[in-house]
């Protein structure tokens, strides 16, 4: 069976750039949910998810969407959004769920935007 989504994790510390390519769907919710909670459980609690090559996202991948932000926010982390556009610029705003996420045009702009956020090291000060 071939995956319909491509997940990609690139590590800009302190903030995890996780990219999404192909379909967040029924079929690839969990598998999306997953690498989330992987992350987590490494301690990684600032994410950006880049969707700008997800070509497809329907009721069940906002919901994805929605379960991974929570479990961001339980862990008392930050995730942003980053390239929304297409069908899921279109569910965000058909759901009135747009102003659920913090939304970033690119992921160079979410990752500063985490960045600017992160306690500072007191040992470097």
């Amino acid at each position: 069976m071939t995956m319909q989504l491509e997940i990609t994790v690139s590590d800009h510390q302190p903030v995890a750039v996780v990219a999404l390519a192909g379909e967040l769907d029924i079929a690839t919710g969990d598998l999306f949910r997953e690498a989330i909670r992987n992350l987590l459980r490494r301690g990684r609690t600032r994410l950006v998810v880049d969707t700008s090559a997800l070509r497809f996202c329907d009721s069940s991948g906002l919901e994805a969407l929605l379960d991974a932000r929570s479990e961001v926010e339980t862990a008392s982390g930050s995730m942003r959004l980053a390239g929304v556009h297409g069908v899921l610029a279109l569910v965000l705003d058909v759901t009135r769920l747009r102003g659920a996420f913090v939304i970033d045009e690119t992921p160079v702009e979410a990752v500063a935007a985490l960045l600017l956020t992160c306690p500072r090291d007191v040992s470097m000060v």
